[in-house]
């Protein structure tokens, strides 16, 4: 769905811009909460739509540089050195709470991120689904889905305007007939100020205490599905969850950003909240445009990247990560610190534990995880937790079932290596293994497409990983055949199977699209013989199986499409 959005957004840039979309550099927000497989599925979209040049930007960062951006000269007023910003957005689905720590020396100004906030799929949209709920209840009848699709529309503008004008006593409410009744069968009723007032101020951001914790509700299915949508629809409870676990002082300043806090009530009313919690009131940030925010600091951060001139929002990685060392069955987790918290961009970090060694020709789980709190540990460091951290504390990524190939025989065997991982400038986490004995390495690619149910991953096979080194060696065997000439065709599927230690039937999706592209851009070397066109059709049948399913399929297809339109050479 990402891809067709980023896709139209190409579309219609290039028919109104005249120069490519493709061509320009492109920054995408996320929330700020995203973790590893968010952000990594975020930039195979937007590669699927065709945007190669992209980096990732944080919203609230985004909205605290579209603050910049539009207050330059009062940030240089205003703005003091060690001041704590909190920066807290809430848009129609999500709930993102951010800390920036403010420094200053004479007139240059810096600003560090320092906490970030769990997703929260929290928003705007759960307080337009209650005023629909309430208008139905008075209805006294049961709408169909597209009457609720209408109805979701009215409630969200008559939400804006009830909180946003004192004097606006009720707003109306239409709810239309289906079929030959479409205007007969209409229904109407009010949404009134107070009936608004009481579930945005009471139920989304009532006053609480800073040591209350959000209610859970244990038997949500969703949580059981493992979704991560809130069962407490108050935001300010959220807030001060987010707030005690960071140990943040109290926020000097308070910068609103999203629809949901296009009515200057609801604003007031958090930033009393936080003055009930400290005993001083924070100073109010106002952005220009809540919904527009995000874009217009896309847009300053870019230029700034891209001249120099201005200032950033320093911070680095949001999460510490943590390879997990040890079975998981036992009743300590133990883990070994991966990257530390704040890693800057284009920051590459490497492990080399004397004792670190990797289970080779076997079916294996690595098992990464994160932290959102943890900000003292170091690369190297080995981290303990109780197995309860998990999904508390500890936030648990998809696993990586892999089988390591080393060696030429199915010997299973331990391997030294060397971790290593690099903070891309795109703004994702690239993690791989080297070893300390040859010249392999094995970059850790991890299973973003989760299965629906835990016996469907019991049913999945390890998928295996393959060596640069021996990709390459079987992309080389591939050229001397349909390049140059100057290996046998009948040969090269034995050769491929001994330079990947696999038969072909066990080689993984990765690969075998990467010898796919080479054998259709190869593809003139199947009029050598017949014996040459045989085998490119079976290896090149064989590699782009099943044909769909993996990022560039559809174009791989087309150009086979256009291989088969020439028909049979021999």
């Amino acid at each position: 769905v990402s891809a067709r959005i980023i896709g139209k957004f190409r579309e219609e840039w290039d028919r109104a811009m005249g120069a490519p979309l493709a061509e320009q550099d492109i920054v995408l927000t996320v929330p700020a909460s995203f973790d590893e497989e968010a952000r990594e599925l975020t930039v195979m979209a937007a590669r699927e739509a065709g945007i190669e040049k992209l980096t990732l930007l944080e919203e609230p960062a985004a909205a605290f540089y579209a603050w910049i951006a539009n207050h330059l000269a009062q940030s240089q007023k205003s703005l003091s050195d060690g001041m704590t910003v909190l920066v807290v957005d809430v848009g129609g689905g999500t709930s993102d709470f951010t800390l920036i720590r403010v420094a200053r020396a004479a007139d240059r100004v810096e600003f560090t991120r320092t906490a970030v906030g769990r997703h929260l799929l929290l928003g705007g949209d759960n307080l337009d689904l209650t005023l629909s709920w309430l208008v139905e209840s008075k209805l006294k009848t049961q709408l169909s889905l597209r009457q609720r699709s209408a109805l979701r529309r009215q409630c969200s503008a008559a939400k804006e305007r009830l909180l946003s004008t004192p004097d606006l006593a009720a707003v109306e409410i239409t709810v239309l007939g289906s079929g030959s009744a479409l205007i007969g069968g209409a229904k109407k009723t009010s949404i009134l100020r107070e009936e608004a007032l009481e579930l945005a101020m009471e139920g989304f951001v009532p006053f609480c205490r800073l040591d209350e914790k959000p209610q859970e509700d244990a038997k949500s299915l969703f949580r059981e599905g493992g979704l991560p949508y809130v069962s407490d629809p108050a935001v300010t409870r959220h807030l001060a969850q987010f707030l005690t676990s960071a140990q943040s002082p109290a926020p000097d300043a308070i910068l609103f950003n999203g629809g949901f806090f296009i009515p200057e009530i609801l604003r007031q009313r958090v930033a009393e909240v936080v003055e009930s919690w400290y005993g001083k009131r924070p100073l109010v940030l106002e952005n220009n445009d809540l919904d527009l925010a995000v874009a217009v600091g896309a847009a300053y951060y870019s230029y700034v990247r891209g001249t120099g001139s201005g200032v950033l929002v320093r911070g680095g990685l949001p999460r510490a990560y943590f390879l997990g060392v040890e079975s998981a069955e036992t009743a300590t987790l133990r883990t070994v610190c991966l990257v530390p918290r704040g890693a800057e961009e284009g920051a590459t970090l490497s492990l080399d534990l004397e004792s670190l060694q990797l289970v080779a020709n076997k079916p294996v789980s690595f098992r990464l995880y994160s932290s959102l709190e943890r900000a003292d540990d170091a690369t190297g460091d080995i981290v303990e937790f109780p197995a309860s951290a998990a999904g508390a504390e500890l936030h648990q990524h998809a696993p990586l079932e892999a089988v390591i190939r080393f060696g030429k025989k199915a010997e299973q065997r331990l391997v030294p290596v060397r971790l290593g991982a690099h903070l891309t400038e795109i703004g994702t986490l690239e993690i791989w293994a080297e070893s300390k004995i040859s010249e392999h390495r094995w970059r850790l690619q991890f299973e973003l497409r989760k299965p629906v149910l835990a016996e469907q991953a019991k049913k999945a096979r390890p998928v295996a990983l393959i060596s640069a080194e021996a990709a390459s060696q079987a992309e080389q065997f591939i050229r001397e055949t349909f390049e140059h000439g100057t290996l046998p065709p009948e040969g090269l599927p034995g050769r491929l199977e001994q330079a990947l230690a696999l038969g072909r039937n066990s080689w993984p999706l990765e690969t075998i699209r990467r010898l796919g592209d080479l054998l259709l851009e190869l593809n003139e070397g199947r009029r050598r013989s017949p014996a040459h066109e045989v085998r490119w059709l079976n290896l090149c049948g064989l590699c782009l199986r099943p044909g769909f399913g993996y990022p560039g399929d559809d174009y791989r297809i087309e150009r086979a499409r256009c291989v088969w339109a020439q028909g049979l050479q021999f």
